[in-house]
């Protein structure tokens, strides 16, 4: 049963409580944007128009991406458009499912390359992936997961390379390329709602996942996101919030580069520094990532180690 609770109210909001059942909050964060940043994945969200829905990234579990279709369905006649803020797996595991259901899928030119893929570190194909999550956090949804290859129909069919701006009923969508986290990462801004879904860019109150990360492009992208005059953030992960967490997202990365140019700075190698630094216990994982700790630890000290040695030789 889908429960609708105010912005900030959901389980996510004290962040203690991680997967307990099916019946997790939807979030409305305006009287038309709902947002799910309960759930483990992405924080998949939804704006309502007079026209139909559109959504922005899709949930990695299919009892909430069921439940979204189907309020959407009840809301407004159902899902429109689909846009992927990136190629990773939390954000477009939905989109076959949703192309089924009629619509039409938006991205970055640069998502195909990364399309429905995961870290090779996980030493397992997609399908697998898939397959033993659904079999972990959503058991009675495992027979609908789809066959292996036919993930294929879900690509983009409308992509961009700058920015396109979308109509549907009597709302905007002006979508934007905000590389850092990913090469392909965008923002979507809705001025009538007065948010901006700006998908991994932002982390907020979770552990950030820096494996795809361009340094200099994501703080790029976090200065013209702050420029923007709005009163909601959905981040890709973590609570909604206000313009505060674009700060607080560039105090964590620093942090992350400070602690490592220290290492630099001592002598210690790129293994070393591995071995020394972790920020496990500023954070917690995203829900349901819990055995991803070591992965992203491992993996950020080493992408800033290897900024910071690039910037050096500059």
């Amino acid at each position: 049963m889908l429960k609708i609770v105010g912005v900030g109210k959901s389980h996510f909001a004290d962040y203690v409580k991680s997967i307990s059942s099916p019946d997790i909050e939807m979030e409305q964060i305006t009287p038309h944007v709902y947002s799910f940043p309960g759930i483990r994945g992405c924080d998949p969200s939804m704006v309502l128009t007079s026209q139909g829905a559109v959504f922005i990234d899709t949930a990695q579990w299919i009892t909430q991406l069921e439940q979204m279709i189907d309020f959407a369905k009840e809301k407004c006649g159902g899902v429109k458009y689909v846009i992927n803020t990136e190629s990773h797996i939390d954000h477009v595991f939905g989109n076959p499912y949703l192309k089924r259901e009629g619509a039409t899928i938006i991205s970055h030119e640069k998502m195909v390359d990364g399309y429905y893929k995961i870290p090779p570190a996980f030493n397992q194909t997609t399908y697998e992936y898939n397959l033993d999550l659904l079999k972990r956090q959503d058991p009675t949804q495992v027979a609908k997961l789809l066959p292996e290859g036919e993930e294929e129909i879900g690509k983009p069919d409308i992509t961009f390379s700058d920015r396109m701006t979308l109509k549907l009923g009597d709302h905007t969508f002006q979508i934007f390329h905000t590389p850092g986290h990913s090469p392909e990462q965008s923002s979507v801004y809705v001025p009538q709602e007065r948010c901006v879904f700006v998908g991994d860019n932002i982390f907020n109150a979770c552990q950030i996942w820096l494996h795809s990360v361009d340094f200099d492009a994501l703080f790029h992208s976090l200065d013209w996101l702050q420029s923007l005059d709005v009163d909601y953030i959905i981040p890709g992960h973590g609570p909604v919030k206000g313009k505060e967490c674009i700060v607080e997202n560039k105090q964590f990365l620093y942090a992350w580069l400070a602690a490592v140019g220290e290492g630099i700075e001592k002598g210690w190698s790129k293994e070393e520094c591995v071995e020394r630094i972790s920020f496990a216990d500023r954070c917690l994982m995203d829900i349901g990532q819990p055995e991803c700790m070591e992965y992203v630890q491992t993996n950020n000290v080493r992408k800033c180690y290897d900024y910071l040695m690039r910037k050096a030789e500059l």
